[in-house]
């Protein structure tokens, strides 16, 4: 294992280090394997962005005819560049080499047997090397784990069964409610594919996170993200209900800190994420950042975020890895962005909280045998990204008739801040189930300290009704944004953000609305910002790139004063994390640009992958 884990760190510091000076790589989901989203080109920068222009456009070509058949073809692909390829997943999980200079293919991987089971995106592949091996491993929304020759595209056949893992059958799960819908993690020879299982599937059993062997595709360890008997954590599920008890899945990005060999996971829910009458006590490892020996998966240390979820404030977001200087002090941290618009920051070896985290108390539930737990944690430092309730004088204003309308809304909803429970009233949730931050996280410049979020600020509805299950005694009906007659949200603006928070102090250091609704801005309505799902990245450039608004623009702005210096329209909404590297001395800026319906968003859509450069010489 040792020999093997030089190789692995060999491969990194290549693909890290690069062997051209003029040349630079993305190889993983967030660039470095602790996430970060930050890349060192710097050839785009604040003088010249505004002459960016299209270099290379590669359509996927899975789109319908019909537009109503493209309703699960989701493009939230941040794609990898390794050796001047450009690796990626389409909404139909078909793995594509494309060469990062033209978009040209190079190969492509059809996954046969591939059902349709509604809306599943993918956010990219994975990479593994060591010696002259070269591994693409691709992660398919039925639960495959397939490894792929990196060179040729062929399945790798002494990987598993003939190249494929398939984790609904290791499970013993005959339907279709485990799915994948993010990239592994590689740890030296290990494989760790995260997944998730329905929210709204309450009698599906535990399924454990399991490490495999990258290159059999063997076993290595499994850990239980629901404690079983005698584990740590098990009396948090009272009356025996970590029995046959779901959720709590790792479905988003892991983190790797290769140096101190730690894995670290952002656990979701428990299952059913509304109700917990059912499951009375805290619920460990719900909602909870987890640290792992990587090569055991034995726990290091945990935080849990939000205790007994009641609001579906799973924790979305790839924690963020930093070597960063706070209050004069070089600090070794692991971030981790939640739905709630908090940043958990934490030292990554021990877990210590880097700032006080203090529980305060917090509404009761008024659903009959829910047992909401009366405190949740609240960070001293940084303050919210994101509004954390609403009050009557906060709601939209856009038209007098609209403010009317929806203080008329108002009298009948049930209003407390960040954590108002679900309630057999209409509950008022902000932010929403989709976040303050979602899945696209953040991107952190090490130089600096600076932390770069994109936010959705919209408020979301709970009421809960009886059911006839034998356990979840009442579901949510609403689970949905609350909007004017006209579709727009019902606070006032701004809808979304980008925000930038100072990490070397903890502060709040600028933000700004990001998107726009042309028919507002057209009637004098300053800049609304625009609810948005997908990625911020930045760049020593001084730079952030950004497309993830309904606009279906994406921008660049100063990471230094959130000043917007560029945009351009692209095919569709692109619902994704941008990428950057350089090649042959030019630097590329790809966004995956698939629009279509995304959380409540409707656009047309798209299967354009579109790269942006300078003019060329």
């Amino acid at each position: 294992m040792k020999t093997t884990f030089i190789l692995f760190l060999a491969c990194i510091a290549a693909l890290q280090g690069h062997a051209r000076t003029t040349d630079t790589a993305w190889p993983n989901y967030g660039n470095a394997t602790g996430g970060g989203r930050y890349a060192t080109a710097s050839q785009i920068d604040k003088d010249n962005v505004h002459t960016l222009e299209r270099a290379w456009v590669w359509n996927h070509g899975e789109l319908d005819e019909d537009p109503k058949k493209n309703v699960g073809n989701v493009f939230e692909c941040s794609p990898l560049v390794v050796d001047g390829r450009l690796y990626l997943i389409t909404p139909h999980s078909q793995g594509v080499a494309l060469d990062a200079r033209t978009g040209e293919a190079s190969w492509r991987y059809v996954p046969q047997g591939l059902a349709s089971e509604g809306m599943r995106a993918n956010r990219g592949v994975a990479y593994w090397c060591a010696g002259d091996e070269k591994r693409i491993f691709l992660p398919v929304h039925d639960g495959r784990l397939i490894a792929l020759d990196a060179d040729t595209g062929k399945a790798v056949m002494d990987f598993g069964d003939d190249g494929v893992v398939n984790l609904r059958k290791l499970f013993g799960l005959s339907d279709n409610s485990l799915f994948i819908s993010s990239p592994p993690a590689i740890v030296g020879d290990l494989v760790i594919q995260g997944f998730g299982i329905d929210d709204g599937r309450p009698d599906k059993p535990h399924v454990p996170l399991v490490a495999f062997d990258a290159r059999t595709g063997a076993e290595r360890w499994r850990f239980n993200t629901v404690p079983q008997a005698g584990e740590f954590g098990v009396d948090t599920w009272a009356d025996g209900s970590w029995r046959g008890r779901g959720g709590v899945n790792v479905w988003s990005i892991m983190s790797v800190d290769a140096e101190n060999r730690l894995l670290y996971l952002p656990c979701t829910s428990p299952n059913y994420d509304f109700y917990g009458g059912d499951r009375p006590g805290a619920n460990l490892f719900g909602n909870s950042l987890v640290c792992l020996d990587a090569y055991t998966g034995q726990r290091k240390w945990h935080y849990q975020i939000v205790h007994h979820d009641l609001w579906d404030y799973d924790l979305p977001a790839q924690p963020i890895l930093a070597d960063i200087t706070i209050d004069g002090k070089p600090r070794s941290i692991v971030a981790q962005i939640g739905k709630t618009g908090f940043v958990y920051v934490f030292d990554r070896v021990t877990g210590d909280a880097i700032w006080p985290i203090v529980e305060r108390a917090v509404p009761a539930s008024d659903v009959p045998g829910e047992q909401a737990w009366p405190t949740q944690p609240f960070p001293t430092k940084p303050p919210a990204f994101s509004k954390q309730g609403l009050t009557v004088d906060e709601l939209s204003n856009i038209t007098p008739e609209v403010n009317k309308e929806l203080r008329e809304e108002w009298a009948g909803m049930r209003a407390e801040g960040l954590f108002t429970p679900p309630s057999i009233e209409t509950a008022l949730v902000m932010p929403g189930f989709h976040g303050g931050g979602n899945w696209s996280g953040g991107a952190l410049d090490p130089s600096t300290g600076m932390l770069y979020i994109n936010s959705t600020e919209v408020p979301c509805q709970a009421r809960m009704i009886p059911t006839k299950h034998k356990s979840v005694r009442y579901r949510n009906v609403a689970w949905a944004r609350w909007r004017d007659e006209e579709g727009f949200p019902a606070n006032a603006p701004p809808w979304g953000k980008l925000v930038a928070i100072d990490l070397s102090k903890g502060d709040l250091a600028w933000e700004v609305p990001l998107g726009e609704f042309e028919e507002l801005t057209k009637q004098g309505i300053p800049k609304t910002g625009q609810e948005n799902i997908g990625g911020v990245t930045v760049t020593a450039g001084g730079l952030i790139f950004v497309a993830a608004t309904i606009d279906e623009k994406i921008r660049a702005f100063d990471s230094k004063t959130g000043d917007e210096l560029w945009s351009a329209r692209l095919d569709a909404a692109g619902y994704a994390a941008p990428i950057t590297y350089m090649i042959d001395g030019r630097q590329y800026v790809v966004i995956c640009a698939g629009g279509g319906h995304k959380k409540g968003l409707f656009n047309k859509h798209g299967d354009a992958v579109i790269a942006f450069a300078l003019p060329a010489p």
